[in-house]
């Protein structure tokens, strides 16, 4: 499925009803595309605190008491966000296909492994052909060599119990995979650096002009450029500590939504291992994980048409 379909399906209010993934890619680019926003509100939120000091500090020091003042103040601050409202708007909207695109990525092993077995099933010259580059480690390479596996037995008209490679026996909980969560986090990372990089510009960039604006009205006295600056000083300090803390908060999403496929592949696995060990009434049952439910069907089926083909007619000829 290309990108373009699945952007399609996102926003098709028939396929969200319908259709787990499509839920569980919108739903999770929304709450990645939530971090910039509420990192966003934050940062104006600080934004209108210092500006409404500028305007208290003018008045009290006698700088700003001429008429409409305020009026020209706020004016010129509400032209300056809506500026940048646009380019807001454009982040927040790449973020969310973003964070599509990253959920596609996490399902990807598994539709993988789906469309094959549906294919295998209506075609059995089908091979399996994962991508190595950027899938979970584990279930790609067991899947191959599994399926693989299968097809010789299907050949040759019989499936009997065979001993699994070493490097898979010892396995009986869920592996970190490194480089995947390497590669996806790399991914999530730096989506936040420049997110953060844009908000950093926008803000200060909005408080500077604010700045300006008030060296070439007001007065050119020396508290005047003293508390600017400092002020100024301060703002930075206050967005670059709230933009560490959204790369926190990305990277504790990028562990929560690792943790969304980590521990279902496992699943897999085991089930594929347990079949190809000689339990071929092995299934995928995995609780909690609907928008998998799809893939695993597919699997499911494949496995109960090995049995029934392969294994039964090998009882069949033994009895023979």
């Amino acid at each position: 499925m290309n990108f373009l379909a699945i952007l399609k399906n996102a926003f098709n209010y028939k396929a969200l009803r319908d259709d787990e993934e499509v839920r569980f890619r919108l739903t999770n680019g929304l709450k990645i595309a939530s971090i910039p926003v509420f990192t966003s509100c934050v940062l104006i939120i600080f934004l209108w605190i210092f500006l409404s000091m500028d305007l208290v500090f003018f008045k009290s020091n006698g700088y700003a008491n001429f008429e409409q003042f305020n009026e020209v103040f706020y004016d010129f601050i509400v032209s300056k966000v809506l500026e940048f409202s646009v380019v807001f708007i454009g982040l927040v909207s790449c973020t969310l296909l973003f964070g599509i695109y990253i959920s596609e990525l996490l399902l990807r092993p598994f539709r993988v492994i789906g469309d094959y077995c549906e294919n295998f099933l209506e075609d059995r010259t089908s091979s399996y052909d994962p991508d190595f580059f950027s899938d979970l480690k584990l279930l790609t390479r067991f899947s191959e060599w599994f399926f693989n596996t299968v097809y010789i037995a299907d050949q040759n008209g019989v499936l009997k119990p065979i001993e699994v490679p070493q490097k898979f026996t010892r396995i009986h909980k869920p592996v970190f995979e490194t480089g995947f969560f390497l590669q996806f986090s790399f991914l999530i990372l730096a989506t936040s650096i420049v997110s953060g990089l844009l908000f950093y510009e926008v803000i200060s960039g909005v408080h500077e002009q604010v700045v300006q604006m008030a060296f070439d009205i007001l007065p050119n006295k020396y508290e005047i450029q003293y508390f600017l600056l400092y002020q100024s000083s301060v703002l930075s300090s206050i967005i670059i500590g709230t933009l560490i803390v959204q790369v926190f908060a990305y990277m504790l999403m990028a562990m929560n939504l690792y943790r969304k496929v980590s521990t279902p592949a496992f699943g897999v696995f085991a089930t594929m291992r347990s079949f190809i060990k000689g339990r071929y009434d092995s299934r995928v049952h995995l609780i909690g994980y609907s928008y998998l439910r799809p893939q695993c069907r597919k699997l499911n089926k494949y496995l109960a048409e090995m049995q029934k083909s392969l294994h039964k007619a090998d009882k069949n000829s033994i009895q023979d």
